[in-house]
């Protein structure tokens, strides 16, 4: 799967871009506040149906403008199709394949690293939590549904907590909530027997030392001797304070996803550096994930990516990549692209006040 053609409309500050491309890797060279971000953000947009920055839909139309769009012509075995996203004033969105109404909308398989995800790294629980709900919901929609009605049954059980209410309603919720926990436990622990050999490959293969592992920590229960007959028991033992703090204390959206570098917690004892190569390292074996569960190439977007790496640490990460398919690189590094053009062939886009070319006098 690649992307052969991109059209991006009135998006943050890029007012027409329109690309023929090709499935190799392409560098987006410009200095910083120049666009290469936003166009990494509306491809990710389109693909995967949210901002990675968490923006809402008016916050990505251009200034002055009512309506924005993206769109592509994506290529997936021989054959393409065209995908678009329209963007309006209002907050609405509109998804359309070949031109007409989405009934069902589908993903692209696309994976994006950008700077914030050093918080999956080094943030709070909830970024990690939301990093592996993300990653299982794009390979198994399903997981999704599950675990959106699972967030309403713990809102309202949160409610019945603090307000009170019918008392033989709180049994019900507290039932569904532990049925639909366990199998959201489940999912997520078997994702991660897969993800996590990978996730040391990868690291390795960029890294070259120290073992980075993953572990699911479960709080108040223990998942090992059964999830179900664990989140009862949790909830047994947690009964009382959670009247007095009327909320509910146990369960996957309190679960703790642990990554240990050389067997020392890496929120609190890697560096910088570190903590970087393990968010990326994070994404490639998701894309390894994806590649391995869908059986197809997966479109890969690095955005700001040689900062805090080395040069050698650079030249793996672009051999690591090269020829996985169709990979997207912002930089504002003219001698790391050129030595890309020269090793890799790398197709190179230039960006300047969100205008977007493929030509430069004097590159080479």
């Amino acid at each position: 799967m690649y992307l052969r053609e991109v059209k991006v409309w009135n998006f943050r500050n890029l007012e027409r871009v329109h690309l023929t491309l090709e499935e190799r890797c392409i560098f987006i060279l410009g200095d910083n506040a120049q666009g290469k971000s936003n166009f990494l953000e509306a491809l990710f947009l389109l693909a995967r149906g949210y901002s990675p920055q968490g923006a809402r839909g008016e916050e990505m139309i251009r200034f002055g403008e009512e309506i924005a769009s993206v769109s592509a012509k994506i290529v997936e075995e021989g054959e393409y199709f065209v995908k678009e996203v329209i963007l309006r004033r209002n907050g609405s969105r509109e998804w359309r394949l070949n031109g007409k109404r989405e009934r069902k909308w589908e993903p692209i398989w696309l994976v994006g690293y950008f700077p914030e995800d050093f918080a999956i790294v080094g943030g709070a629980p909830k970024d990690r939590r939301d990093f592996l709900n993300q990653a299982i919901s794009l390979v198994y929609p399903p997981y999704d549904r599950f675990l959106k009605s699972y967030e309403k049954i713990v809102e309202r059980r949160n409610l019945l907590l603090r307000e009170g209410g019918p008392e033989e309603l709180l049994p019900v919720y507290t039932e569904k909530m532990i049925n639909l926990g366990s199998q959201i436990v489940e999912w997520r622990v078997q994702y991660l027997r897969t993800f996590t050999p990978i996730l040391s490959e990868v690291y390795r293969m960029i890294f070259g030392e120290g073992e980075l592992e993953v572990q699911y920590e479960s709080l108040g229960y223990r998942w090992e001797e059964g999830i179900g007959e664990g989140l009862r028991k949790a909830h047994r033992e947690l009964e009382r304070e959670e009247f007095v703090r009327g909320m509910t204390l146990f369960g996957p959206h309190r679960d703790e996803i642990t990554l240990l570098l050389r067997g020392k917690e890496v929120r609190d004892f890697a560096s910088q550096g570190e903590k970087k190569g393990i968010a990326l390292s994070l994404r490639l074996a998701e894309m390894r994930m994806i590649k391995r569960m869908k059986k197809s190439r997966v479109i890969l977007l690095l955005d700001d990516l040689f900062s805090e790496f080395d040069t050698q640490r650079r030249e793996l990460i672009l051999r690591g990549v090269n020829g996985e398919g169709q990979v997207f690189v912002t930089t504002t590094e003219r001698e790391m692209t050129q030595k890309a053009v020269r090793e890799f062939s790398a197709l190179v886009l230039f960006m300047t006040a969100g205008k977007m070319s493929q030509r430069s006098q004097g590159f080479l």
